[in-house]
């Protein structure tokens, strides 16, 4: 007897509609598994003949053979067990099959007949719903996570035994959730929840503050480069509280990447917080970027809607490093493979930090790096990858005597400009100017003439800059992308000479001179 049950494997961002076909036939008994699985699927078969056994089933006592279709797409996971398992009870006769019609399955078995949790089945939840199925059976640890998509029935359980007779029941669903409005899902973060929505106050970094809050209105990239201890790292996780609130359909596209990734057991709400990676200068490139045979996403994907940040950045291989420069422009990751390509979203807003040379004190009298061994250190970044950092902000040593006005009592309320409220302001004003979903970093050239609103003498004062300092077209179009977000930030509707002016002090147009 044949029978089918649908589920789903993972290839990317997406998933991928899997039949699962069990036949049954005379002959020696045994269980025969095709279609590309891979090692954790062909050890399904002990883990499905334990799992039926233990849950009070008979075992096939013939000749059985799955086949995972499409036979030319590789599958990975233990997610099949279960799907295996009702297949081969719908052909064995101790399930009807009608039950398994538009039924979406996913879920590792345990030998004792329990259902586990797999990665990635909020994408297969969007794609079981994307092909109406009539229910989607998941573990109970998986039910709130899939219940996040909307319209899509959830038939959860802790067990094989208590799935079938929830199956069986005429009527009745155990565990059956449909998605409704879902309480606390996306309310503002309270501040207990959040961080403190305007820029703490650093000592002597005033135009890193406002660099910092330039980067958030307009999705900037930014460097810092400056010695150690001078409010680097402290600037970055600053970042994630000045963007925007998440809304609904980035927060699912956020936890469809972090449970690929495996990262959302357990949870069942939407996301408040947008995502801040800190991967150490270790990473490799498959860590960084994303890798294995059958790809999974990496730090870059994992920071999607949020804020990806490189501390020490030139202690990063330059080959891993200059693999980013793609991704970086077009806010999306393909990763090729001999026989597949798939793609992960990485939108993210890049802050790296770095010392200005090798012993950390560049200009100072405690620096013991000579000008050869400061352009080595340098050499590591290349001229392309600084190219595309939007914001280029040298740090200095905080003066002593600038640190008495933070330690006041009202220093917080001496710059309204760098709070998050300033700063949703400027990025609203940008979407009611630019297409949906583009920022002020995207804008090309022809958006940039036909939206920018650049004053005459903007235009002419930008051009002179572009001669004097030998600037290339990518660099001169970020300078003015910056200044229409320094435009915004301070509630212009046109960009002056002024905000040219602020925007090339956050530019540097020399890859090592600056900071030698």
């Amino acid at each position: 007897m044949l029978a089918r049950c649908l589920s789903a494997s993972l290839l990317g961002f997406d998933a991928i509609p899997v039949t699962v076909e069990v036949d049954l036939a005379p002959g020696l008994p045994g269980l025969q598994l095709v279609g590309l699985p891979d090692t954790a699927i062909q050890e399904s078969r002990e883990r499905v003949r334990a799992a039926l056994r233990n849950s009070g089933f008979r075992g096939p006592l013939v000749r059985v053979v799955v086949n995972l279709a499409p036979a030319d797409l590789r599958k990975e996971g233990p997610a099949f067990d279960l799907p295996i398992a009702l297949a081969l009870l719908v052909a064995s006769g101790q399930l009807d099959a009608p039950v398994l019609n538009g039924l979406w399955c996913a879920g590792e078995l345990g030998l004792d007949g329990s259902i586990r949790p797999c990665r990635g089945i909020l994408a297969i939840a969007c794609q079981a719903a994307e092909h109406q199925a009539r229910a989607l059976a998941v573990s109970a640890d998986d039910a709130n996570e899939a219940s996040l998509v909307t319209g899509l029935v959830i038939r959860s359980a802790s067990t094989l035994r208590e799935l079938i007779k929830s199956l069986r029941s005429c009527g009745h669903e155990l565990h059956q959730r449909r998605q409704q409005p879902r309480r606390n899902a996306l309310q503002p973060a309270t501040p207990s929840q959040r961080a403190p929505n305007r820029l703490l106050p650093l000592p002597g970094q005033q135009l890193a503050r406002e660099g910092l809050a330039i980067a958030a209105a307009g999705g900037h990239h930014l460097l810092l480069v400056g010695p150690p201890g001078c409010g680097k790292t402290a600037l970055a996780h600053q970042m994630p509280a000045l963007l925007p609130p998440l809304e609904v359909k980035e927060a699912l596209e956020i936890m469809r990447l972090h449970s690929i990734a495996g990262l959302n057991r357990g949870k069942g709400e939407l996301i408040r917080q947008r995502p801040f990676r800190s991967p150490h200068h270790s990473a490799t490139a498959a860590a960084l970027l994303g890798g294995g045979a059958n790809p999974r996403p990496g730090e870059l994907s994992l920071a999607h809607g949020g804020v990806l940040f490189l501390d020490e950045l030139t202690e990063f291989p330059r080959a891993v490093l200059d693999q980013l420069r793609q991704p970086l422009e077009e806010g999306v990751i393909w990763l090729s493979r001999a026989k597949i390509r798939c793609r992960f979203p990485s939108r993210v807003t890049l802050v790296a930090a770095t010392n200005p040379c090798a012993c950390g004190w560049a200009g100072d009298r405690r620096c013991i790096c000579s000008e050869l061994k400061r352009r080595r250190y340098w050499g590591r970044l290349s001229g392309p990858l600084l190219d595309r950092l939007d914001l280029q902000l040298k740090l200095e040593p905080p003066d002593p005597d600038s640190m008495r006005p933070c330690m006041a009592e009202d220093s917080l309320e001496q710059d309204q400009t760098l709070s998050a409220a300033a700063i949703q302001q400027a990025r609203e004003r940008m979407q009611q100017r630019n297409p949906p979903d583009l920022s002020n970093r995207d804008l090309s050239a022809e958006d940039l003439q036909r939206r920018g609103r650049f004053r005459a003498e903007t235009i002419s004062r930008w051009e002179e800059v572009m001669r004097s300092r030998r600037l290339s077209m990518r660099s001169g179009l970020r300078l003015l992308r910056v200044s229409r977000t320094v435009a915004d930030l301070r509630g212009s509707d046109e960009v002056s000479t002024g905000n040219l002016a602020s925007a090339l002090c956050f530019r540097s147009f020399d890859v090592a001179e600056p900071w030698i």
